[in-house]
């Protein structure tokens, strides 16, 4: 299984949403796809899945070309599921009709309910109304459903809403459960470290098109990570290289530095941080301050 989107652009009338956007995701992958409101992320989703006319480009499944055909689109929504809303839950239908619909209309009942239920701790209220259910019971009921349908393909917008952290920690742990069945899942979420425990590659979504791919499989750079106010810059030796993003966050690359340069500039930093020093390479959070908040990098000491 792979999905591969070829040159796709999409307009808006004379607005350009979306051009020349490409990539290619084997099976047993998840993309954690970093989108700010207003750059296109819902506008790439319906494409896939033509619920909307695209301009120009190619949606392919398997190497064959999905067109708007009423046969080609019936196929594409029998292999690819979003993740609901919860205002289309019913209110007077249990947790139990609502993953068993899914199941039934996606899977021709070959999901076992139990086992998905039991896999997400539901077993307390899955049998009452929906509208007896909190906001984060609503979306592992959404959650659930995704699984239930058990389709190749799956995409899910801002999974994480309303969630304790339990129970974000539970659900990215199915995720990565469930990616070894050979699925697809791009993750579209706000929570930017949480998207470095599961996701194998980050897309950032800028200026039209896949800005940045931030493969999590490839060695990267080492740095020393914190939080300081530009006034307290100056208390710091500031290597080449270094990088100050969003007025605030500081990475200081470790290349060239000896054990106790490390220590001694982690204990500076750590003395005028508002936050926790750490070592480590550059993280989702990082890279969407660079794109999206701006850099500032030093290139001399």
């Amino acid at each position: 299984m792979s999905l591969e989107v070829r040159n796709l652009t999409i307009n808006y009338g004379t607005k350009t949403v979306l051009k020349d956007v490409n990539f290619n995701i084997p099976d047993n992958t998840i993309i954690g796809l970093v989108a700010p409101n207003g750059t296109g992320k819902t506008t790439l989703f319906n494409a896939i899945i033509r619920f909307i006319p695209i301009n120009s480009g190619e949606i392919l499944i398997d190497d064959t070309v999905y067109k708007n055909t009423t046969k080609d689109v019936k196929t594409l929504h029998s292999k690819i599921t979003f993740f609901p809303d919860q205002a289309e839950l019913y209110e007077d239908f249990s947790g139990v009709e609502h993953i068993e619909m899914y199941r039934d209309i996606w899977n021709s009942g070959s999901s076992n309910i139990d086992e998905v239920i039991s896999r997400l701790n539901m077993e307390g209220y899955v049998k009452n109304k929906v509208k007896t259910y909190s906001l984060g019971m609503r979306q592992r009921l959404c959650f659930a459903m995704m699984i239930a349908a058990d389709t190749k393909i799956m995409f899910m917008d801002e999974i994480m809403n309303g969630l304790d952290p339990v129970n974000v920690e539970l659900v990215s742990s199915v995720l990565q459960e469930i990616k070894e069945d050979g699925k697809i899942i791009i993750v579209a979420s706000h929570l930017l470290e949480n998207l470095d425990d599961y996701a194998d590659q980050i897309y950032f979504l800028n200026e039209q098109s896949i800005y940045y791919t931030y493969n999590r499989e490839e060695s990267h750079s080492e740095y020393i990570k914190g939080y300081i106010t530009e006034d307290k810059l100056k208390h710091l030796q500031l290597k080449r290289g270094t990088l100050y993003l969003a007025g605030d966050r500081i990475c200081i690359p470790l290349d060239g530095m000896s054990e106790g340069e490390v220590f001694e500039t982690m204990r500076t930093l750590k003395h005028y941080s508002r936050a926790e020093v750490s070592l480590g390479a550059l993280g989702t959070h990082e890279h969407y301050l660079r794109i999206y908040k701006g850099e500032r990098s030093y290139e001399t000491v």
